[in-house]
């Protein structure tokens, strides 16, 4: 006749090890949400230095453009003191110099005219650039906010379910056998596994492979521990006759 008391052992023990899997999972989530929350901060902040980096060059360009208008405010105004001096000059050599110098000046601020259009091309460019940028960030902001509540959210009613189910945790323990719950701790510490493995229709239900013949007799007598011969562990077999309850 099947040993009731270890058949119970058995059935509690697997119980506590899949309450313990749930709980296990439930951790690992509640764990996993800071690694969440900090991956939104660092996408924003990739943005955020897109737009300190877009910012900056822009700030060049307007700073090269304001340097091209100097430089034609310059020409400009030695172009009128070279004009000033032709008035003055007695000689038609000298006069000629002056001339080729104000020439030099217009060919000069001609160039420049036409890099001071490329560049107002580019500010107008970059000013559009950044604003989509600013844009995207506000929504990336947004939309980080809102998630990041969520998530925080969720790890509050993880947190509460987490003490829900260690204390239904604490029903489990007082009805099973010391020594048996210290072979569970002691495996789930070193293995991060399961402890218990159901049998079913013949099979091994962690390594899947067959339950010898004289194994599955043996664990259908529930009065000692059987040990799976392949992945060494403990058995909880379906029942010789289906008027035993299982698992």
């Amino acid at each position: 006749m099947a040993n009731e008391s270890m058949r119970q052992q058995l059935s509690l023990l697997y119980q506590l090890q899949e309450h313990d899997r749930e709980l296990l999972s439930i951790h690992e989530r509640f764990n996993s949400i800071p690694h969440q929350i900090k991956q939104l901060e660092a996408h924003v902040t990739k943005f955020k230095t897109d737009i300190t980096a877009k910012s900056d060059e822009l700030a060049e360009v307007e700073k090269s453009l304001r340097s091209k208008n100097a430089d034609l405010e310059m020409n400009e105004a030695q172009r009128e003191k070279y004009k000033n001096e032709q008035r003055e000059v007695t000689s038609n050599d000298a006069y000629i110099a002056l001339e080729n110098q104000i020439e030099f000046l217009d060919k000069k601020d001609d160039e420049t005219e036409g890099e001071i259009l490329e560049l107002m091309e580019t500010v107008d460019l970059l000013k559009e650039e950044l604003a989509d940028l600013e844009a995207e960030v506000a929504r990336e902001d947004q939309n980080n906010n809102k998630k990041t509540s969520e998530y925080q959210e969720e790890r509050k009613n993880l947190k509460a379910l987490i003490d829900e189910k260690m204390q239904q945790r604490t029903q489990y323990l007082p009805k099973i056998d010391k020594t048996l719950t210290t072979l569970y701790h002691r495996w789930i510490e070193r293995r991060k596994g399961d402890f218990v493995a159901l049998g079913k229709n013949g099979t091994c239900g962690s390594c899947r492979l067959t339950i010898q013949p004289q194994n599955m007799k043996e664990a259908q007598k529930y009065d000692k521990l059987v040990y799976c011969t392949s992945c060494k562990r403990v058995l909880y077999v379906e029942p010789p006759t289906s008027d035993i309850p299982y698992p």
